[in-house]
């Protein structure tokens, strides 16, 4: 889904990703390359729109061959399969692991079958079920996707009437298909595509207005959620934060406490993805990439030593004669409070490789006495970071550090694993330490084999054929934050 925003272009220059001229007499760009040309588009028809191609497609060939999704051949009725869905959906996302969609509940319950609700939740289900189930899962996107489509269907309609188009269901509807699209769409072949949901979900809080959206508890978290996710997704997608997701920002600023380490991380996010972006379109020299970089790196540093003792993790020496070795490199692992904040220091970790990488390889060739210097701090601290991020797979891999870990893993420890992966991805690409690298390599596969977890097992893969691979195309390959969130 795309809000169209007040684009007027032609349909051949939307097809061509040409900028329209808007002629009155006809468009230039059609006039010039021979091109049958049948007008401007009528903004009344600007509105939620589908392009997810493997989406239609995928219908269009169920309808082709059948009404019904056939889900007898699986021995279970239609009902039993949402049924189940949208147990293990809730379960993960609403009363466990995750627990980013613990308001869904309230508005839920006022749902009514086959509204864009009820069609928005089904089709983030089903997409989440059917990733978790192999053997079932070419009908069960099938039927994702039949619910996808009704759900965009009955969103278009909410938009047509102002009391639905101002409600938190709507917003979190846009939300949940945003989920839909980050479980199903595994690439960046499309990069704009990973902002799409949410441009409409950002679009339709403009509408109402920022004042409006924090007047309610619920609407707060669904602006936080969504303000979170436009970060992850701009970040991934290369793309600089919109002054609305900065405005967003700044209004949700005042409802979270100044020593709230996360919500301070967010703010610094902001300004690591625009730092990202001068880089990548060459507006800042070399001396000011590496003067910039080390000022961010200065502030997550800052933020994470004033955090409170909650974020610190306890740690564990080991040694060599230790019957669990294997699974730790170097002489101890660390046991943070929860999966939470294990996540959280870890991605500020990601920040810090990624910065120290802009920073040696600003100053490389540089034989000056300083570059040298801080080449040498900064590859230093690259080993630490790298070092940090696998001292915390242990706590859930080791049977003896919580009372409900075991081998083979269970669902819930199998989940917690998958946390991980972003980040020791990271740091085995960052690091030159080759034992380190192969020890992440060697872990992600045992997390695969013990947890059955395939995206253990596919990033595994990558970084050893590709451990150079951006970190970009790795997040998306995962499903972003679909699942790490």
């Amino acid at each position: 889904m795309v809000y169209r925003g007040p684009s007027k272009d032609c349909l051949p220059c939307r097809k061509r990703k040409l900028k329209c001229d808007l002629r009155k007499d006809g468009c230039g760009q059609c006039l010039r390359a021979s091109i049958a040309c049948f007008g401007y588009r009528d903004t009344n028809d600007l509105i939620f729109r589908d392009q997810t191609s493997s989406v239609q497609r995928k219908m269009l060939a169920s309808k082709a061959t059948t009404v019904s999704l056939q889900l007898g051949a699986l021995n279970h009725p239609q009902p039993a399969w949402h049924l189940r869905a949208r147990h293990d959906f809730f379960a993960h996302y609403v009363y466990g692991l995750s627990s980013t969609y613990d308001i869904l509940p309230s508005l839920y319950e006022k749902a009514k079958p086959g509204d864009h609700l009820s069609a928005s939740v089904d089709a983030a289900s089903l997409a989440f079920f059917a990733n978790n189930h192999a053997t079932s899962s070419t009908e069960l996107l099938r039927l994702a996707a039949e619910n996808y489509m009704l759900a965009l269907r009955q969103i278009n309609k909410a938009l047509s009437s102002r009391e639905l188009a101002s409600a938190d269901s709507t917003l979190q509807s846009v939300l949940l298909l945003d989920l839909y699209e980050k479980i199903m769409g595994r690439d960046l072949m499309s990069e704009k595509s990973w902002l799409a949901h949410l441009n409409g979900a950002l679009a339709l809080i403009k509408a109402r207005g920022y004042n409006d959206m924090t007047r309610s508890e619920v609407s707060r978290k669904l602006a936080n959620k969504l303000f979170t996710t436009l970060l992850i997704s701009c970040y991934v997608a290369t793309q600089r934060i919109p002054e609305g997701v900065a405005e967003l920002g700044r209004r949700l600023d005042m409802f979270h406490d100044k020593d709230d380490a996360k919500w301070r991380l967010s703010n610094m996010n902001c300004k690591m993805i625009n730092f990202r972006i001068d880089v990548a379109e060459g507006k800042l020299s070399k001396s000011e990439i590496v003067a910039q970089a080390r000022q961010l790196e200065d502030a997550y540093c800052e933020i994470e030593e004033t955090s409170s003792q909650r974020w610190q993790p306890r740690h564990v020496m080991v040694s060599e004669e230790d019957p669990d070795r294997s699974f730790i490199f170097g002489d101890h692992y660390d046991v943070y409070r929860d999966h939470f904040t294990t996540q959280v220091r870890n991605t500020v970790r990601i920040m810090h490789l990624q910065l120290h990488f802009y920073i040696t390889r600003a100053l490389k060739g540089d034989e000056s006495d300083e570059a040298i210097r801080i080449r040498s701090e900064s590859s230093a601290l690259t080993e630490r970071y790298a070092e940090q991020v696998c001292a915390s797979a242990p706590q859930f891999l080791l049977p003896n550090v919580h009372p409900n870990n075991c081998i083979p893993f269970t669902p819930v420890q199998a989940l917690k694993c998958g946390i991980l992966l972003p980040a020791m991805f990271i740091a085995g690409s960052a690091t030159t330490n080759p034992k380190l690298r192969l020890w992440v390599i060697h872990t992600m596969k045992f997390i695969a084999a013990s947890g059955h977890l395939r995206a253990a097992s596919v990033t595994a893969n990558m970084l050893e054929e590709n451990p150079m691979l951006d970190f970009r195309f790795m997040y998306a390959k995962l499903g972003g934050y679909a699942f790490t969130s």
